[in-house]
């Protein structure tokens, strides 16, 4: 009985102290569980460059009431347009077909349908131009030649590697920046790595033209502002807090 009494003290002292160091190690780093012990922030970089190529959408819409000679006139115009471009020392592999489609529409008077069509065909092609003082002449040249549809001009850097590589790097020092600060505030220190994300995207400036430009320009150079080419980066980071 006696002994029976003893192992059960021995026990119960065992069980008081475990419960005591718990308590105590409850203080800092061991109150949180690990999975709270993060911190997340998210930084943005960017790096900026001038352009070197432009992209731009050229197209030619033909017109009339025989399918056949609104594809034979736009076949006919577009070909020009690219001879004429060609004319201007672009290689032909930056010159890309972009589409080519035909749509019906159906001549309405002032008593409805007249029982009259008109077919319309529409062409694009991408053009690329790596030297860029020659966009604005490109493009005179372009819409003479019968191109009556612009949709659109795209300046870009052709290597884009260097900057978001420079972007990534300003990122990435934002986010630990606001890190330290943040665990400076709190009493704590910033420690590995959990969890990274990173997010990409480019941004060049919308080109300036002239209103003039989607009319006849008469083979007249066009009036174009680059801008700048801008890569942004925006990455989210969680660290482990050390107590």
């Amino acid at each position: 009985m006696l002994r029976r009494v003893w192992t059960a003290l021995v026990i119960a002292v065992l069980a008081l102290t475990a419960v005591i160091a718990t308590a105590g190690a409850s203080s800092g780093e061991d109150a949180y569980p690990a999975a709270l012990r993060t911190l997340s922030v998210s930084g943005d970089g960017a790096a900026s460059a001038s352009p070197d190529i432009a992209d731009l959408e050229l197209g030619v819409q033909t017109i009339d009431e025989d399918p056949t000679v609104a594809i034979v006139d736009n076949t006919t115009a577009m070909a020009n347009v690219i001879e004429t471009l060609i004319d201007l020392d672009l290689h032909e592999d930056d010159i890309q077909t972009l589409s080519f489609n035909m749509w019906v529409e159906q001549v309405y008077g002032s008593d409805g349908p007249t029982g009259e069509f008109l077919y319309h065909v529409v062409s694009q092609i991408l053009v690329r131009v790596r030297d860029l003082e020659m966009t604005g002449d490109v493009l005179g040249a372009a819409l003479a030649a019968g191109v009556n549809n612009v949709g659109g001009i795209r300046f870009g850097v052709e290597d884009t590697q260097a900057l978001e590589v420079a972007a990534r790097d300003a990122a990435v020092d934002n986010a630990m920046a606001k890190a330290e600060q943040l665990a400076e505030r709190l009493g704590v220190n910033v420690g590995n790595v959990r969890h990274v994300i990173e997010t990409t995207g480019d941004f060049p400036q919308e080109p300036r033209l002239e209103r003039a430009m989607a009319l006849d320009a008469g083979g007249a150079s066009v009036p174009v502002s680059p801008g700048d080419f801008t890569v942004r980066v925006s990455v989210s980071i969680v660290f482990d807090i050390e107590f």
